[in-house]
């Protein structure tokens, strides 16, 4: 069972002044005087470099020319807004690198957005809007639902897709499709694009001394999140933890009382929320209402905020990851630079300042469209033959396009909140630290 309380962290982290800190019960980290702290304070300057391999930084050259406009659509507003705006952030920051180190063969890029408001039918207009209005390239959405929308018109264009997102990629995009998220290891049969995924946790909550031998399933009826519990439940059933409450919510649910309480009753050793955006905060807030506190809980993919939201009492919870800023994934000059850059503009939008799976997801996602660009030109037929026939190395790892929907390797990977800050816990060779789990 998981540790719902602090306790040190079981393999050495670098210890900061941050780990001095207390988190305040109503979320954000405050110092012991009460004065509010930048949890982004400990970051390292660092120099500017080129985001992608292969393209050199001139720094003391201006872009000029027709700007190279990437289109994309974002749920700026809507129940998914809280992850969506944090894409938004990243492209930012992609285009005034990139045009900080004299743009792409000398000429600008620029980055031009529109709001789906979280609906798929919004999402295809604002592509064919998008392509209508002869955009160079096209940045995918955020969500499952939304990049299978916007697939369509994208693939009838004939435009490169790269996406941030591992919604539904057991749904045929094409050959055009390049994913930044990968889940499935290679695999070609799409029924079995989650198994890697689910075994993953799996193997992450077995490694410590005491399993869990019970498990709650809430889900948000999404497309991803529906096929992490899919897959996870009979993964984990096999693993000899019992199933003892499973339930699904729409998507937008904010009143979790009544599952709450189905929870209590349960009082399971691990509750298994498929959820995403502000769910885990509201579910919280249901806790609290009855005087509840889990002896373990898991998130799919919360918005990174609501998890600092929730203070200490986020310690302990387990989360499905991609990348956490630390060694050794963290420790490369683009990943410095991309951080402490990050964590400046985060800060002015009032966004999570720290680089975590969602930033990595759309900052790797723009490095292969980059990267495309930079070896192939500005042709998507060039760029979508160049990519199928290359590795890409990301922030996240090295991304290969062989497997079903051009999902390569698997990327999956066990965070755990840790004495107020997000680590890696599994697997072994990318974590900073062991699974805190109770004796």
């Amino acid at each position: 069972m998981f540790s719902m309380i602090k306790k040190p962290a079981a393999r050495g982290i670098a210890v900061s002044a941050c780990a001095a800190l207390l988190l305040s019960g109503c979320g954000g980290v405050v110092k012991e005087d009460g004065k509010k702290a930048d949890p982004a304070a400990d970051l390292p300057d660092a120099e500017i470099v080129s985001p992608i391999a292969g393209m050199e930084c001139k720094t003391d050259a201006e872009p000029t020319g027709d700007p190279i406009v990437v289109g994309g659509s974002l749920s700026l507003t809507g129940p998914l807004a809280p992850t969506a705006t944090l894409h938004k952030a990243v492209g930012d920051l992609v285009v005034e690198w990139v045009n900080d180190c004299g743009g792409i063969d000398g000429r600008p890029l620029e980055w031009k957005v529109l709001d789906d408001q979280g609906a798929p039918a919004t999402v295809t207009s604002n592509y064919e809007r998008l392509i209508g209005d002869k955009v160079d390239f096209v940045m995918g959405p955020y969500g499952g639902a939304a990049a299978l929308a916007g697939a369509g018109p994208v693939t009838r264009a004939g435009y490169a897709y790269p996406t941030a997102t591992n919604g539904a990629p057991d749904k045929l995009i094409g050959e055009n499709h390049f994913p930044s998220w990968h889940i499935g290891g290679g695999v070609e049969d799409p029924t079995k694009m989650f198994a890697a995924q689910a075994q993953t946790f799996v193997d992450a909550v077995k490694s410590g001394a005491n399993p869990p031998k019970s498990v709650f399933y809430a889900t948000s009826k999404f497309p991803t999140t529906l096929s992490y519990t899919a897959s996870t439940k009979p993964a984990l059933e096999d693993a000899g933890a019992k199933t003892v409450g499973d339930v699904e919510y729409d998507l937008g649910t904010t009143d979790f009382s009544s599952i709450a309480i189905r929870i209590q009753n349960a009082d399971p050793d691990l509750v298994y929320v498929g959820g995403l955006g502000a769910d885990i905060t509201n579910l919280y807030q249901a806790f609290d209402a009855i005087g509840y506190t889990p002896k373990g809980i898991y998130v799919a993919l919360p918005a990174p905020a609501a998890v600092q939201g929730l203070g200490d009492k986020a310690d302990g919870l387990l989360l499905s990851s991609i990348y956490e800023n630390h060694p050794p994934l963290g420790d490369t000059d683009v990943a410095k630079y991309f951080a402490k850059s990050y964590s400046e503009i985060a800060g002015k939008e009032k966004l999570f300042p720290l680089v975590e799976t969602q930033a990595a997801a759309g900052f790797s996602a723009w490095q292969i469209l980059l990267t495309g660009i930079n070896e192939a030109g500005v042709d998507n037929k060039a760029v979508i033959d160049w990519l199928n026939g290359h590795d890409v190395e990301t922030l996240v790892g090295t991304a290969n396009f062989d497997g079903f929907n051009n999902y390569g390797s698997d990327f999956t990977r066990v965070a755990q909140i840790q004495d107020g800050k997000r680590v890696l816990v599994w697997p072994e060779d990318v974590a900073g630290a062991e699974i805190d789990e109770k004796p």
